[in-house]
Protein backbone atom coordinates (compact mmCIF):
# COMPACT_ATOMS: atom_id res chain seq x y z
CA UNK A 1 0.00 0.00 0.00
CA UNK A 2 1.31 3.29 -0.54
CA UNK A 3 1.26 6.49 1.35
CA UNK A 4 -2.54 7.90 1.19
CA UNK A 5 -4.51 10.35 3.27
CA UNK A 6 -8.20 8.24 4.29
CA UNK A 7 -10.28 10.66 6.06
CA UNK A 8 -7.83 13.22 6.61
CA UNK A 9 -5.65 11.23 8.16
CA UNK A 10 -2.20 10.23 6.78
CA UNK A 11 -1.51 6.74 6.24
CA UNK A 12 2.03 5.67 5.51
CA UNK A 13 3.22 2.62 3.41
CA UNK A 14 3.12 -0.74 4.63
CA UNK A 15 5.93 -2.81 4.66
CA UNK A 16 7.00 -6.84 4.44
CA UNK A 17 6.66 -6.84 8.11
CA UNK A 18 3.09 -7.56 9.35
CA UNK A 19 3.68 -5.34 12.40
CA UNK A 20 5.31 -2.64 10.34
CA UNK A 21 8.88 -2.94 12.05
CA UNK A 22 10.54 -2.73 9.05
CA UNK A 23 9.45 0.87 7.77
CA UNK A 24 8.39 2.47 11.23
CA UNK A 25 12.46 3.66 11.68
CA UNK A 26 12.30 5.55 8.47
CA UNK A 27 8.60 7.09 8.59
CA UNK A 28 9.46 8.44 12.13
CA UNK A 29 12.53 9.92 10.60
CA UNK A 30 10.82 11.10 7.35
CA UNK A 31 7.44 12.64 9.19
CA UNK A 32 10.00 14.09 11.77
CA UNK A 33 8.24 12.71 14.63
CA UNK A 34 8.81 12.81 18.25
CA UNK A 35 7.63 10.04 19.63
CA UNK A 36 6.75 6.63 18.14
CA UNK A 37 3.86 4.77 19.52
CA UNK A 38 3.41 1.22 18.57
CA UNK A 39 -0.05 -0.55 19.34
CA UNK A 40 1.15 -3.88 19.80
CA UNK A 41 2.64 -6.42 22.19
CA UNK A 42 5.87 -5.42 22.75
CA UNK A 43 7.46 -8.77 21.88
CA UNK A 44 6.43 -8.35 18.43
CA UNK A 45 9.37 -6.19 18.02
CA UNK A 46 13.05 -7.28 17.74
CA UNK A 47 14.23 -4.00 16.31
CA UNK A 48 12.64 -0.93 17.24
CA UNK A 49 13.15 -1.27 21.19
CA UNK A 50 16.83 -1.35 19.72
CA UNK A 51 17.26 2.20 18.33
CA UNK A 52 17.89 5.63 19.79
CA UNK A 53 14.14 7.05 19.28
CA UNK A 54 11.35 8.07 21.85
CA UNK A 55 9.52 4.48 21.44
CA UNK A 56 6.33 4.44 23.23
CA UNK A 57 4.69 0.59 23.44
CA UNK A 58 1.97 -0.45 24.54
CA UNK A 59 2.26 -3.09 27.11
CA UNK A 60 -0.16 -5.62 26.72
CA UNK A 61 0.04 -7.21 29.28
CA UNK A 62 -2.33 -10.78 29.89
CA UNK A 63 -0.77 -12.54 32.62
CA UNK A 64 1.22 -12.80 36.03
CA UNK A 65 3.63 -12.57 36.80
CA UNK A 66 4.44 -10.88 33.80
CA UNK A 67 7.65 -12.43 31.62
CA UNK A 68 10.86 -11.22 31.43
CA UNK A 69 10.43 -11.36 27.49
CA UNK A 70 8.12 -8.65 27.58
CA UNK A 71 9.96 -6.45 30.01
CA UNK A 72 13.28 -6.84 28.02
CA UNK A 73 11.77 -5.11 25.89
CA UNK A 74 10.33 -1.93 27.52
CA UNK A 75 13.74 -0.52 29.39
CA UNK A 76 14.90 1.24 26.79
CA UNK A 77 11.37 2.80 26.07
CA UNK A 78 10.73 6.78 26.17
CA UNK A 79 7.54 6.36 28.16
CA UNK A 80 5.19 3.29 28.66
CA UNK A 81 1.66 2.75 28.33
CA UNK A 82 -0.48 0.02 30.40
CA UNK A 83 -3.96 -0.61 28.99
CA UNK A 84 -5.30 -2.00 31.98
CA UNK A 85 -4.34 -1.45 35.68
CA UNK A 86 -3.57 -5.29 35.73
CA UNK A 87 -1.30 -4.76 33.41
CA UNK A 88 0.37 -1.42 35.44
CA UNK A 89 0.25 -3.58 38.69
CA UNK A 90 2.29 -6.41 36.93
CA UNK A 91 4.44 -3.21 35.03
CA UNK A 92 5.00 -2.13 38.47
CA UNK A 93 5.99 -5.48 40.05
CA UNK A 94 8.94 -5.53 37.35
CA UNK A 95 9.84 -2.08 38.55
CA UNK A 96 8.97 -0.35 35.13
CA UNK A 97 6.48 2.36 35.51
CA UNK A 98 3.61 2.95 32.74
CA UNK A 99 1.14 5.62 32.07
CA UNK A 100 -2.70 4.03 32.36
CA UNK A 101 -4.78 4.66 28.83
CA UNK A 102 -7.03 2.41 28.39
CA UNK A 103 -8.35 1.47 24.49
CA UNK A 104 -11.24 3.02 23.45
CA UNK A 105 -14.32 2.21 21.50
CA UNK A 106 -16.61 3.78 18.44
CA UNK A 107 -19.96 4.12 20.79
CA UNK A 108 -21.14 5.88 17.64
CA UNK A 109 -20.90 2.71 15.75
CA UNK A 110 -21.29 0.13 18.13
CA UNK A 111 -25.04 0.54 19.93
CA UNK A 112 -28.22 -0.84 20.92
CA UNK A 113 -30.57 -1.39 17.84
CA UNK A 114 -34.20 -1.20 18.08
CA UNK A 115 -34.76 -4.20 16.11
CA UNK A 116 -32.70 -6.85 17.54
CA UNK A 117 -34.91 -9.39 15.57
CA UNK A 118 -33.83 -7.72 12.51
CA UNK A 119 -30.49 -8.61 13.68
CA UNK A 120 -31.24 -12.26 14.62
CA UNK A 121 -32.50 -12.63 11.33
CA UNK A 122 -29.45 -11.72 9.53
CA UNK A 123 -27.72 -14.45 11.25
CA UNK A 124 -30.39 -17.02 10.73
CA UNK A 125 -31.58 -17.13 14.45
CA UNK A 126 -35.44 -16.75 15.54
CA UNK A 127 -36.35 -13.64 17.83
CA UNK A 128 -36.53 -16.25 20.91
CA UNK A 129 -33.57 -18.12 20.81
CA UNK A 130 -31.19 -17.27 23.40
CA UNK A 131 -27.67 -16.20 21.47
CA UNK A 132 -24.39 -17.02 23.70
CA UNK A 133 -21.82 -15.49 21.23
CA UNK A 134 -17.76 -16.35 20.98
CA UNK A 135 -15.76 -13.60 18.98
CA UNK A 136 -12.55 -13.85 18.51
CA UNK A 137 -8.93 -15.65 17.30
CA UNK A 138 -9.41 -19.95 17.71
CA UNK A 139 -6.28 -20.43 19.52
CA UNK A 140 -5.34 -23.01 22.53
CA UNK A 141 -5.01 -19.83 24.89
CA UNK A 142 -8.62 -18.87 24.20
CA UNK A 143 -9.91 -21.89 25.96
CA UNK A 144 -12.83 -22.08 23.78
CA UNK A 145 -13.65 -26.10 24.19
CA UNK A 146 -13.61 -25.38 27.73
CA UNK A 147 -16.15 -22.49 26.95
CA UNK A 148 -18.33 -25.29 25.23
CA UNK A 149 -18.39 -27.49 28.13
CA UNK A 150 -19.53 -24.60 30.02
CA UNK A 151 -22.12 -23.86 27.40
CA UNK A 152 -22.82 -27.82 27.71
CA UNK A 153 -22.79 -27.97 32.05
CA UNK A 154 -25.36 -24.70 30.97
CA UNK A 155 -27.62 -26.74 29.00
CA UNK A 156 -27.28 -29.43 31.41
CA UNK A 157 -28.48 -27.01 34.29
CA UNK A 158 -31.26 -25.85 32.50
CA UNK A 159 -33.08 -28.85 30.56
CA UNK A 160 -36.33 -26.74 29.85
CA UNK A 161 -34.09 -24.66 27.70
CA UNK A 162 -35.39 -24.56 23.45
CA UNK A 163 -33.36 -23.11 20.84
CA UNK A 164 -30.18 -22.30 22.84
CA UNK A 165 -27.71 -21.22 19.95
CA UNK A 166 -23.64 -20.93 21.14
CA UNK A 167 -22.29 -18.88 18.02
CA UNK A 168 -18.32 -18.97 17.93
CA UNK A 169 -17.36 -16.10 15.16
CA UNK A 170 -13.87 -17.76 14.71
CA UNK A 171 -12.10 -20.14 12.28
CA UNK A 172 -13.03 -23.51 13.78
CA UNK A 173 -10.61 -24.93 12.11
CA UNK A 174 -7.88 -23.91 14.27
CA UNK A 175 -4.86 -22.67 12.07
CA UNK A 176 -1.06 -21.62 12.64
CA UNK A 177 0.34 -18.02 14.25
CA UNK A 178 2.25 -15.97 12.35
CA UNK A 179 5.84 -17.06 11.45
CA UNK A 180 6.88 -14.20 13.94
CA UNK A 181 5.16 -14.97 16.88
CA UNK A 182 5.92 -18.87 16.45
CA UNK A 183 9.60 -18.40 16.46
CA UNK A 184 9.61 -15.79 19.89
CA UNK A 185 7.99 -18.54 21.21
CA UNK A 186 4.78 -16.63 22.76
CA UNK A 187 1.97 -17.93 20.12
CA UNK A 188 -0.13 -21.14 19.62
CA UNK A 189 -2.05 -23.14 17.29
CA UNK A 190 -5.72 -22.71 16.58
CA UNK A 191 -7.75 -25.81 17.46
CA UNK A 192 -9.80 -28.07 15.33
CA UNK A 193 -13.31 -27.71 17.41
CA UNK A 194 -15.82 -29.55 15.63
CA UNK A 195 -14.48 -33.22 17.16
CA UNK A 196 -15.11 -31.63 20.84
CA UNK A 197 -18.31 -30.15 19.39
CA UNK A 198 -19.50 -33.56 18.13
CA UNK A 199 -18.32 -35.41 21.35
CA UNK A 200 -19.82 -33.11 23.77
CA UNK A 201 -23.51 -33.85 21.68
CA UNK A 202 -23.94 -30.40 20.91
CA UNK A 203 -23.60 -29.95 16.98
CA UNK A 204 -27.32 -30.57 16.03
CA UNK A 205 -30.83 -28.52 17.50
CA UNK A 206 -32.89 -27.41 19.55
CA UNK A 207 -30.05 -26.71 21.63
CA UNK A 208 -26.30 -26.16 19.68
CA UNK A 209 -23.25 -24.50 18.14
CA UNK A 210 -23.08 -22.79 15.51
CA UNK A 211 -20.37 -21.60 13.01
CA UNK A 212 -20.07 -20.30 9.52
CA UNK A 213 -19.12 -22.52 7.04
CA UNK A 214 -14.91 -22.50 7.15
CA UNK A 215 -13.95 -21.67 3.70
CA UNK A 216 -16.63 -19.29 3.55
CA UNK A 217 -15.30 -17.33 7.16
CA UNK A 218 -11.62 -18.10 5.50
CA UNK A 219 -12.55 -15.78 2.37
CA UNK A 220 -14.51 -13.29 4.58
CA UNK A 221 -11.30 -12.73 6.25
CA UNK A 222 -9.49 -12.70 3.70
CA UNK A 223 -11.35 -9.50 3.04
CA UNK A 224 -11.16 -7.59 5.87
CA UNK A 225 -13.85 -9.44 7.45
CA UNK A 226 -17.65 -7.97 8.23
CA UNK A 227 -17.49 -4.73 8.36
CA UNK A 228 -18.47 -2.71 11.63
CA UNK A 229 -21.64 -1.02 10.42
CA UNK A 230 -23.01 -1.58 7.23
CA UNK A 231 -25.02 0.98 5.62
CA UNK A 232 -26.70 -1.24 3.07
CA UNK A 233 -28.27 -3.36 5.96
CA UNK A 234 -26.41 -6.41 5.64
CA UNK A 235 -24.16 -8.54 8.22
CA UNK A 236 -21.87 -6.51 10.02
CA UNK A 237 -20.20 -6.51 13.96
CA UNK A 238 -23.26 -4.45 15.61
CA UNK A 239 -25.64 -6.78 13.71
CA UNK A 240 -24.07 -9.31 15.64
CA UNK A 241 -23.47 -8.27 18.71
CA UNK A 242 -27.00 -7.32 19.14
CA UNK A 243 -28.36 -10.84 17.76
CA UNK A 244 -26.68 -12.53 21.20
CA UNK A 245 -27.87 -12.31 24.61
CA UNK A 246 -24.46 -12.63 26.20
CA UNK A 247 -21.28 -12.76 24.67
CA UNK A 248 -18.65 -15.30 26.11
CA UNK A 249 -15.08 -14.54 27.18
CA UNK A 250 -13.91 -17.10 29.62
CA UNK A 251 -10.29 -16.97 28.28
CA UNK A 252 -7.15 -18.14 29.48
CA UNK A 253 -6.24 -14.21 29.86
CA UNK A 254 -6.83 -11.13 28.06
CA UNK A 255 -4.87 -7.66 27.50
CA UNK A 256 -7.62 -5.62 27.26
CA UNK A 257 -10.55 -7.65 25.75
CA UNK A 258 -11.65 -4.71 23.18
CA UNK A 259 -14.70 -7.45 22.48
CA UNK A 260 -15.92 -7.00 25.58
CA UNK A 261 -16.18 -3.56 25.05
CA UNK A 262 -17.89 -3.69 21.79
CA UNK A 263 -20.25 -5.94 23.21
CA UNK A 264 -21.23 -3.68 26.09
CA UNK A 265 -21.43 -0.64 23.85
CA UNK A 266 -24.16 -2.75 21.54
CA UNK A 267 -25.76 -3.33 25.03
CA UNK A 268 -24.96 -6.94 25.81
CA UNK A 269 -23.62 -8.11 28.53
CA UNK A 270 -20.20 -10.54 29.03
CA UNK A 271 -18.92 -13.26 30.89
CA UNK A 272 -14.93 -13.29 31.38
CA UNK A 273 -12.50 -15.33 33.45
CA UNK A 274 -11.36 -13.49 36.71
CA UNK A 275 -7.98 -13.19 35.85
CA UNK A 276 -5.96 -10.30 33.89
CA UNK A 277 -7.24 -7.19 32.40
CA UNK A 278 -10.72 -8.42 31.35
CA UNK A 279 -12.71 -8.21 34.32
CA UNK A 280 -11.48 -3.94 34.61
CA UNK A 281 -14.27 -3.90 31.44
CA UNK A 282 -16.95 -5.85 32.96
CA UNK A 283 -20.15 -3.18 33.45
CA UNK A 284 -23.24 -5.59 32.56
CA UNK A 285 -22.18 -9.57 33.73
CA UNK A 286 -20.36 -11.72 35.34
CA UNK A 287 -16.39 -12.86 36.36
CA UNK A 288 -16.22 -16.46 36.28
CA UNK A 289 -13.57 -17.87 39.44
CA UNK A 290 -10.23 -19.47 37.58
CA UNK A 291 -9.33 -22.79 39.51
CA UNK A 292 -5.88 -23.69 37.47
CA UNK A 293 -4.06 -22.75 35.19
CA UNK A 294 -1.77 -24.39 32.11
CA UNK A 295 1.56 -22.92 30.44
CA UNK A 296 1.56 -23.35 26.61
CA UNK A 297 4.25 -21.09 25.81
CA UNK A 298 7.93 -20.72 26.17
CA UNK A 299 7.89 -17.71 28.18
CA UNK A 300 5.98 -20.14 30.51
CA UNK A 301 3.15 -17.47 31.04
CA UNK A 302 0.22 -18.22 32.61
CA UNK A 303 -3.27 -18.87 31.33
CA UNK A 304 -6.21 -19.46 33.25
CA UNK A 305 -9.00 -22.05 33.31
CA UNK A 306 -12.32 -21.04 34.30
CA UNK A 307 -14.41 -23.20 36.58
CA UNK A 308 -16.93 -24.83 34.09
CA UNK A 309 -19.69 -25.34 36.75
CA UNK A 310 -19.57 -21.35 37.19
CA UNK A 311 -19.40 -20.51 33.84
CA UNK A 312 -22.87 -22.21 33.34
CA UNK A 313 -24.18 -20.70 36.64
CA UNK A 314 -22.96 -17.27 34.88
CA UNK A 315 -24.74 -18.19 31.69
CA UNK A 316 -27.89 -18.86 34.02
CA UNK A 317 -28.07 -15.71 35.71
CA UNK A 318 -28.03 -13.87 32.36
CA UNK A 319 -30.12 -15.88 31.11
CA UNK A 320 -33.16 -15.24 33.34
CA UNK A 321 -31.77 -11.46 33.96
CA UNK A 322 -34.00 -8.36 32.75
CA UNK A 323 -32.49 -7.89 28.97
CA UNK A 324 -33.67 -4.47 29.03
CA UNK A 325 -31.83 -3.36 32.30
CA UNK A 326 -28.90 -5.31 31.45
CA UNK A 327 -28.31 -3.43 28.06
CA UNK A 328 -28.81 -0.29 29.65
CA UNK A 329 -26.08 -0.91 32.20
CA UNK A 330 -23.35 -2.14 29.84
CA UNK A 331 -24.16 0.95 27.05
CA UNK A 332 -23.77 3.72 30.34
CA UNK A 333 -20.49 1.69 30.85
CA UNK A 334 -19.30 1.52 28.20
CA UNK A 335 -19.70 5.14 27.52
CA UNK A 336 -17.28 5.74 29.90
CA UNK A 337 -14.70 4.60 27.19
CA UNK A 338 -15.85 6.42 24.44
CA UNK A 339 -12.73 8.24 21.87
CA UNK A 340 -14.17 11.49 23.38
CA UNK A 341 -13.35 10.22 26.68
CA UNK A 342 -10.63 8.68 25.98
CA UNK A 343 -8.39 11.18 24.39
CA UNK A 344 -9.77 13.81 26.76
CA UNK A 345 -9.16 12.15 30.17
CA UNK A 346 -6.25 10.41 29.15
CA UNK A 347 -3.93 11.08 25.67
CA UNK A 348 -4.09 14.94 26.09
CA UNK A 349 -3.05 15.01 29.39
CA UNK A 350 -0.36 12.36 28.69
CA UNK A 351 0.56 13.85 25.52
CA UNK A 352 1.06 17.36 27.13
CA UNK A 353 3.22 15.51 29.17
CA UNK A 354 5.04 14.08 26.48
CA UNK A 355 5.45 17.86 24.86
CA UNK A 356 7.09 19.38 28.41
CA UNK A 357 9.59 17.04 28.30
CA UNK A 358 10.36 16.83 24.39
CA UNK A 359 9.38 20.14 23.31
CA UNK A 360 9.20 22.91 26.59
CA UNK A 361 7.89 26.64 25.87
CA UNK A 362 10.28 28.33 28.64
CA UNK A 363 9.08 31.30 29.64
CA UNK A 364 9.95 33.81 32.61
CA UNK A 365 7.16 31.98 34.87
CA UNK A 366 8.72 28.57 34.03
CA UNK A 367 7.85 25.50 31.27
CA UNK A 368 4.72 26.29 29.53
CA UNK A 369 3.03 24.35 27.27
CA UNK A 370 2.93 25.58 23.35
Amino acid sequence: MARQVVQNVLIYKSGGNPFGEDVAIDDYVEYKADILVALKEPWMFDQIYRYAVNFVPFAIIDHSPVSPLITSRLRTAFKVIAVSRFGQRELKRAEIDSVYIPHAVRTDVFRPMEDRALCRKKFYFQPDDFIVLYVGWNRVRKMIPRMLRGYKRFLELNPDIKNAHFMLWTPVMGGQPSDEAMAMGVSDSGVNLLPEIGELGIGGPPNDVRWMNPKDFDKLMDMGGLPDCDPGGGQDMVSLYNAADVVFGCTGGEGFWLVGLEAQASGVPVVVTDYAAAPEIVGAGLTVPANDYDIINTPGTRFYKADIDKMAEALTKIYNADREKLTRRARSFAERYSWENVMKQYWEPFLLECEQELRPLIRKEGISHW
